[in-house]
């Protein structure tokens, strides 16, 4: 604890405070008034009104403490009395000074402190007007304003006292409090002891819309919004009865007249008699509306914060120094395979590194610490379910006078960002091997075509050795008029364009003799698009003529291709037609006869006819079975010939959906348990295509879920991405496992058949779902039964 030097004018300072003939003296109302104000204002628990002679402090009036004085060696105003300013200590335990003041060390300790000195008409300081908290806090600009100005008020108070003597000091500096208040940035009042309004200031007036005149009595309550007036004016009342504090946030219209509602704090402390009685209350009045909707706001942009990290796998943290607690984002607690909310401890948080990430990560914040650095750190982590990651680590150091009091900063899963950029290293690696092993001749050169490498093929045909290659300009092996073919016409065209193609040169080997050779060249560039380098595939055609000639048999080979092609497609196009005929011609007389079925089974039943109802039920059944084998036949011809071309439109899902069901047999239609999660009517979708996909699955978890179980669908749609999605689940044995890695191509069947007839109908599931952007999948198969989805993405 550092004890403070004595003022310069120390015995002046004391001569004058035994002038005010103060010390000692019986509770004033001012003095409880100014002090109780400045409590209110920068609303902290304690304010203290102190006078310091030789060897205390005494306290002419105080709020929320005990002790009438304490030994002037211990007091904080000690400080306060070198200054004329204010003099304000945020945090005692980072402060020097203060740290182990045994204020500080008790429970609760003394953790925040501003004082402004008294200051007389000669300059001297008799004492300070101070405001204590047991918890950090900094005084917003209004706060330490009207602190000192209350502290003048004291100053003037004390000096009428001075002068007056033997005047009773309340009714004496009544008009320096109203002069005070009217100059208060916040709203001031004052009671009776009935707690009925005696004075109100201008801002007062101001945020409530009343006059002065209006407030008396109790006619302040005007301004209580309908939903508020009742549960105030109870808690006010009660307040007054038990003399004790009054702080409420209450809603108020201003003036009464139903017009501009505002959100208000008020908060008022009694004024006792030195015997007990109640003489009052004095009061403030702060407008919290801006403020209220200001942290409305904060809230929604942490939970927006918190969704974009989500979105981004992007978290925060912070630690604080002094306590040591750690506090992480939502996304944080997810990368650690933690809930939401966790709170680690220091030690757990560190120990999630692997151990030689520790050091690393240790050794970045004491860097930090010392010299105000920064990091960024790519570290190796086990979360709380083992998994094996690989994070970056981001932060810095917050400091406050000076002090180190906080870590912050952000982190991120990059595992799969640290594997890539590991096997991009080992790529690099093996291709500068392969460079320079490749049997390819190959060359490299910068913006200025100097030789940045060459592989070994290139210097075996050339006869070269690698030192004398690397770093000279590739013109010093042309000839002459290869050199400005390239540096005229070859060079300018690749920098512009990317890239150039089969480029006649001519280069000379180490003994002097030439090679034709075609030079075929990609360009590089820097980020802001400048030339950087170029890479070069040297094709040798000196020995190689025939090639030519193959190259160009091998041209008319690829045209006459081209000619065949498009006489393919022309066969398909004319087999699609056929296929919509064959669609026509075959299936609609099988609908005829499907119907003429169920019209004479129906007739049967009427009759009576059970036996030949059943069998034309069975006929009806297997003619089904028929249609969708001849359904899922056509539609995957259809969909080879088609070239993956759908028209998707915006289609109803219910309609979609009913649809699907009514192409299942009548008795197995009421097994299809259809829920929706979501509440959007339209998708853009092939209605067709899909109707005929959702079918097949539907069929298949019918075929096989027992008895009448229930086949399920759920209907479930996602914002990022766009994606509406169809779940099918049944009751089943489940998908044998030899199946399972190719259950989705043609022809794949199953025991007993997963499948329709020919193998077609999980193939044409995943056709279709392809030529829509999407998926189809299996998302479980067991004993319990089976699930499988469809995402259709809704993405233009």
């Amino acid at each position: 604890m550092v004890t403070p030097d004595l003022p310069p004018d120390e015995d002046r300072r004391l001569a004058r405070l035994a002038a005010l003939a103060v010390m000692d003296s019986e509770p004033e109302p001012l003095f409880d008034h100014l002090t109780a104000l400045a409590a209110q204002i920068c609303g902290t628990p304690v304010a203290l009104l102190g006078l310091i002679d030789e060897s205390r402090q005494w306290f002419k009036a105080a709020v929320g403490f005990g002790r009438s004085e304490t030994p002037r060696a211990l007091t904080f105003c000690a400080h306060t009395l070198l200054g004329d300013g204010l003099f304000e200590v945020r945090d005692t335990r980072l402060d020097a000074r203060f740290v182990d003041h045994p204020d500080v060390l008790a429970r609760p300790g003394l953790r925040f402190y501003a004082g402004a000195p008294i200051r007389l008409d000669d300059g001297s300081h008799p004492g300070t007007l101070c405001v204590v908290d047991f918890k950090p806090r900094e005084l917003s600009e209004t706060q330490r304003e009207a602190l000192t100005r209350l502290a003048d008020a004291a100053a003037e108070a004390l000096m009428m006292r001075e002068r007056a003597l033997g005047r009773t000091v309340v009714e004496d500096a009544e008009q320096p409090f109203r002069g005070l208040a009217e100059t208060a940035p916040l709203g001031i009042f004052r009671t009776d002891a009935a707690g009925h309004f005696i004075f109100t200031n201008a801002n007062w007036q101001r945020i409530c819309g009343l006059s002065a005149r209006a407030a008396l009595g109790e006619g302040w309550s005007a301004t209580l919004t309908t939903e508020d007036v009742t549960s105030v004016l109870e808690h006010w009342r009660r307040c007054v009865a038990q003399r004790q504090p009054f702080e409420m946030r209450y809603r108020l219209r201003r003036g009464g007249n139903g017009q501009g509602v505002r959100q208000v704090w008020a908060r008022a402390r009694p004024l006792l008699a030195p015997d007990g009685g109640l003489r009052g209350y004095v009061g403030i009045v702060e407008d919290v509306t801006d403020r209220i909707s200001a942290e409305r706001e904060l809230r929604d942009s942490k939970a927006l914060l918190d969704r974009t990290g989500r979105v981004a796998g992007i978290g925060g943290w912070s630690l604080d120094l002094q306590t040591e607690a750690i506090v992480w984002s939502d996304q944080t607690c997810r990368i650690h395979d933690r809930e939401p909310g966790y709170v680690p401890t220091l030690e757990e948080a560190i120990n999630y590194y692997k151990p030689e990430a520790r050091v690393v990560i240790q050794a970045a914040v004491q860097r930090g610490m010392q010299h105000g650095e920064p990091w960024s750190l790519e570290l190796p982590l086990v979360t709380a379910k083992g998994r094996e990651i690989w994070v970056l680590s981001q932060g810095q150091v917050d400091w406050q006078d000076g002090v180190p009091v906080r870590l912050v900063g952000a982190f991120q899963d990059v595992t799969e960002h640290h594997r890539a950029a590991v096997e991009l290293e080992h790529n690099r690696q093996r291709l500068r091997a392969l460079y320079e092993s490749t049997p390819a001749l190959m060359h490299s050169v910068d913006a200025a075509g100097r030789v940045l490498s060459v592989s070994d093929r290139w210097l075996e045909r050339l006869g070269y050795k690698r030192q004398q290659v690397i770093g000279r300009s590739m013109d010093d092996f042309m000839t002459p008029e290869s050199s400005q073919q390239v540096r005229e016409v070859y060079r300018p065209a690749m920098w512009r364009d990317g890239h150039v193609s089969d480029c006649p040169v001519q280069l000379i080997c180490a003994d002097g003799r030439l090679r034709d050779v075609l030079v075929s060249a990609v360009a590089e560039y820097t980020a802001e698009g400048r030339p950087l380098r170029a890479l070069a595939l040297v094709d040798d055609i000196t020995e190689d003529l025939q090639r030519r000639a193959e190259l160009a048999h091998e041209q008319r080979m690829r045209r006459q291709t081209e000619r065949h092609v498009q006489e393919l497609d022309q066969l398909l196009h004319e087999r699609s037609e056929m296929l919509d005929v064959l669609a026509h011609e075959v299936r609609q007389p099988l609908n005829n006869a499907s119907a003429a079925l169920q019209s004479a089974a129906a007739s049967l039943a009427g009759r009576g006819e059970r036996q030949a109802q059943e069998r034309l039920t069975r006929a009806q059944a297997v003619l089904g079975t028929v249609l969708a084998g001849v359904d899922n036949t056509l539609a995957a011809a259809s969909l080879l010939a088609g070239g993956g071309r759908i028209a998707r439109e915006d289609a109803d899902i219910d309609t979609l959906i009913a649809v699907t069901i009514a192409d299942l047999p009548r008795e197995q239609r009421d097994r299809v348990v259809v829920h929706r999660h979501t509440a959007t009517r339209t998708a853009l979708m092939d209605m067709s295509l899909l109707r005929l996909a959702l079918r097949n699955l539907l069929s298949n978890a019918l075929k096989y879920a027992p008895g009448l179980s229930p086949v399920t669908l759920h209907v479930i749609d996602f914002d990022e991405p766009a994606v509406l999605q169809f779940e099918v689940a049944d009751a089943g044995p489940g998908i044998p496992r030899e199946l399972l890695p190719r259950l989705f191509t043609r022809g794949a069947r199953g025991s007993g058949g997963t499948e329709s007839a020919h193998g077609l109908g999980l193939y044409i599931v995943r056709r279709v779902m392809d030529m829509h952007g999407g998926t189809a999948e299996l998302l479980r198969t067991g004993p319990l039964g089976t699930v499988m989805r469809l995402s259709l993405p809704q993405a233009d």
